[in-house]
């Protein structure tokens, strides 16, 4: 996997822009409020259909134009590729090569790539929901199935939260089947990527002693059919105090990914350093996990190296640069272990220098 080039019009702070890559280490330097993360963002985008930053891609249009739109150019398993993407604010056009795609959720799995960035201590520290959405995009991007699972669990939960509103539930039983088909497959494979991703050496070489568990109300230890029937069970066992609040209580979209350092809970005894080192050895073990499944080598991305990384993971990383493929990297200033092949982009005043 190899990104080329990037043209950027009107997102973010860049007006109009292009920036080629090398194969290999990629810097990207700077003062500050430049724009160096909003490149990596743009990067994100294209990988996952998600900016790493926002939810909302209204605010990824430059100030007072009337749209953004990304032009990537890559190659993958030797094949030059083009993914094409604009935004005016209402409606969107994505297309791979001459494919247009209907979502953006179907670039999941084209350009892979990871990316560590400050905001990661959410990952740590945060809620339920950004870990489950690490789990979720981890396992998209390998598995379009799941993906399908995902948003077919998503969409009839929706309409089950519409008719418990409504005290209407003469129809419910047909979402909830739908549900509990796909809850089942979501379940298995959260559980089967957490105990995979524990393997990867990212978290086995962590300093602390880091390990993840999967936690859920479902009986992991049961056959499929009567995994099934748990989740049908659940929805009727709930379903007269669900009438009340008119939301769903039970299932995969309450379930959690545990992070544990040295035997205690992360989210609420890791240190600053602590949950520093726990991210970036999820997201290199994330990394791995997706070199080995996809069988190609993905991107990988450092927002303000200095901030995302601990001094032990800064140096580590640039002694294994010569097998992590295309890196990206961005820093207020420049460097000094950089190696000599390192190719150097700076970002002044948004333009590439």
């Amino acid at each position: 996997m190899r990104l080329n080039s990037l043209y950027l019009k009107d997102f973010r702070n860049y007006q109009e822009a292009r920036v080629v890559f090398a194969p290999g280490l990629n810097v990207i330097y700077g003062d500050n409020a430049q724009g160096k993360t909003n490149l990596l963002e743009a990067i994100h985008l294209l990988i996952t259909g998600r900016s790493f930053r926002t939810n909302h891609l209204r605010g990824l249009i430059r100030f007072e134009a009337p749209a953004f739109y990304l032009e990537a150019h890559f190659e993958k398993n030797g094949v030059e590729q083009l993914l094409k993407l604009n935004f005016d604010g209402e409606g969107r056009t994505l297309i791979h090569n001459a494919t247009p795609l209907p979502s953006l959720s179907m670039l999941l799995g084209i350009l892979n790539g990871v990316i560590i960035s400050p905001e990661d201590h959410e990952l740590v520290k945060g809620g339920p929901a950004a870990r489950r959405h690490f789990l979720d995009m981890q396992i998209s991007c390998e598995n379009p199935l799941y993906l399908h699972h995902l948003s077919r669990y998503t969409r009839a939960m929706k309409q089950r939260n519409v008719l418990l509103r409504r005290r209407k539930v003469e129809t419910i039983e047909i979402w909830e089947e739908q549900m509990a088909d796909s809850a089942l497959y979501l379940t298995l494979k959260r559980h089967e990527t957490i105990q995979q991703l524990e393997k990867e050496e990212a978290l086995k070489g962590h300093v602390d002693a880091l390990t993840l568990s999967y936690q859920t109300s479902a009986p992991l230890n049961k056959d499929s059919q009567t995994l099934k029937s748990y989740f049908l069970k659940q929805y009727e066992k709930y379903r007269p105090r669900e009438l009340d609040q008119g939301n769903t209580l039970t299932g995969p979209h309450r379930d959690d990914l545990v992070i544990y350092v040295n035997g205690q809970e992360a989210r609420f005894y890791a240190s600053e350093g602590q949950t520093r080192s726990c991210v970036t050895s999820l997201r290199l073990a994330q990394w791995a996990r997706l070199k080995t499944i996809t069988e190609e080598t993905p991107i990988l991305c450092v927002d303000d190296v200095g901030i995302s990384l601990d001094s032990k993971r800064e140096k580590s990383l640039y002694d294994q640069l010569g097998s992590l493929g295309q890196v990206f990297l961005t820093s207020p200033k420049m460097i000094n272990e950089l190696p000599e092949e390192a190719h150097l982009i700076g970002v002044q005043n948004n333009c590439f220098v």
